[in-house]
């Protein structure tokens, strides 16, 4: 009976062992299959105002400027100013042989017979160009243009407004067209029309009051 029971006991003992060695055999296994952790990364350091400047950016050394905005200068981002142009002065305008024969021509095949030169206007200011058509004489001078004809000149376009004015040879009518003023007025039996995108409307009717046959 001893020996029988001690067998049983052996065998148990032996089943208890084989079960122990599965068991750890498995979590041998499982803890074999799982990935290695990643060690998580250090925390880096954040750049504080007025410490280091970020990769990629440059910090301006002592003594050297900025960039300078478009349309700005270096100083104090103020906007470069276009240069002014000087002020028109009024003064007495003078024509030469040619150019008093130039226009006697040119009035003549304009069929005007008589016509009229301004002799005060831009201390500067010279004929430029001349031309003729049909009953109307064109003088355009660098700073305004006149027009003379022996029938009415009328406006060309949709007349904005009228205003009278008076001269001291006579009276004179600004009309607008388009937002441009031009002056006209009547000598004797000449039309004229004068306009200007320099003068004042002051100068120009001082170039009318101006206006005189060639002597």
């Amino acid at each position: 009976m001893k020996t029988k029971k001690h067998a049983q006991w052996m065998r148990t003992a032996a089943l208890l062992s084989a079960l122990i060695l599965t068991v750890t055999l498995t979590a041998c296994k499982k803890e074999a299959a799982q990935p290695p952790k990643t060690p998580e990364p250090a925390p880096t350091e954040q750049t504080t105002p007025g410490q280091t400047t970020p990769p990629g950016q440059t910090t301006p050394q002592p003594g050297q400027s900025g960039q300078t905005p478009p349309g700005q200068t270096g100083q104090g981002g103020e906007a470069a100013k276009p240069p002014e142009e000087a002020p028109i002065k009024i003064g007495q305008l003078q024509y030469t042989e040619i150019e008093r024969t130039s226009v006697a021509t040119a009035a003549k095949n304009a069929g005007v017979p008589t016509y009229y030169l301004p002799e005060r206007g831009a201390s500067d200011d010279k004929i430029d160009q001349m031309a003729t058509s049909a009953k109307l004489l064109t003088l355009k001078y660098y700073k305004m243009t006149i027009l003379e004809s022996p029938e009415e000149i009328k406006p060309s376009g949709k007349v904005e407004s009228k205003q009278e004015v008076k001269l001291r040879n006579g009276t004179g009518q600004w009309v607008t067209v388009d937002g441009k003023k031009t002056l006209y007025l009547k000598l004797d039996k000449t039309y004229i029309a004068l306009s200007s995108d320099k003068l004042s409307e002051a100068d120009l009717q001082t170039v009318a009051e101006s206006l005189a046959t060639l002597k």
